[in-house]
């Protein structure tokens, strides 16, 4: 395929030809589609452009990816920002519950970006400006992205962690919850442990990280 081979969090080969993003596409992509085009007036997710049975195009988003992400608290109150505007956006499609990846999450809020992380996440001059790999999308509850977001965003950094959980919470508008943590923690490990395509993940026992996470948030609870 031409093209610049683009890095990211997911778990597919992506590629850069012109001002456009090819990636494969899975039996969701047309939803997801729907739902990238009705975010499209926020200007923070990238615009479907082309499908066919074997690939997506999307517009690309143009940044640093945040595979190193800024530690600031600006950078962290701005993502918080983000990820309550996406999640506000999507109100009007809450009761579309098929053709997802995976299956709507009780209580239904909002729809979920699915994989809210530094590592799916556009930078420019050290702030967040977009958000991209939305295969993990569907309905489900605010805290779900929220808490993954604090385990990524706030806890892949080693320090002041629970006030940058308290301040991303704020950013947001919402309380955190050690509980939801604990819960989307679990839910990873059970996902690089029994997914068959986090082949890479097991082999880095990724988990043991996880795993990890688990043990700081149950020694600090309050």
């Amino acid at each position: 395929m031409d093209g610049e081979l683009l890095t990211g969090g997911g778990l597919n080969q992506v590629f850069r030809v012109g001002e456009a993003v090819r990636r494969p596409a899975g039996p969701w992509a047309p939803r997801v589609h729907e739902l990238l085009r009705h975010l499209a007036p926020l200007g923070i997710a990238p615009v479907p452009l082309g499908l066919d049975e074997d690939h997506e195009l999307l517009s690309y988003l143009p940044g640093d990816v945040g595979h190193v992400f800024p530690s600031d608290d600006a950078s962290l109150i701005e993502s918080a920002r983000m990820l309550r505007r996406l999640h506000d956006a999507t109100l009007d499609l809450v009761d579309v519950r098929d053709g997802w990846q995976h299956p709507a999450r009780e209580p239904v809020e909002v729809v979920l970006h699915g994989d809210f992380a530094p590592y799916n996440t556009t930078y420019r001059d050290g702030l967040p400006v977009g958000i991209f790999d939305f295969d993990s999308a569907h309905p489900g509850p605010r805290w779900w992205d929220v808490s993954w977001a604090i385990i990524q965003f706030v806890f892949g950094l080693p320090h002041e962690r629970e006030r940058r959980a308290l301040l991303f919470c704020e950013a947001y508008g919402c309380d955190y919850d050690d509980e939801h943590v604990l819960t989307r923690l679990d839910d990873a490990i059970r996902t690089i442990r029994e997914h068959p395509a986090f082949v890479k993940q097991r082999a880095e026992r990724h988990d043991l990280h996880y795993r990890g996470l688990i043990e700081y948030v149950q020694a600090n609870r309050a």
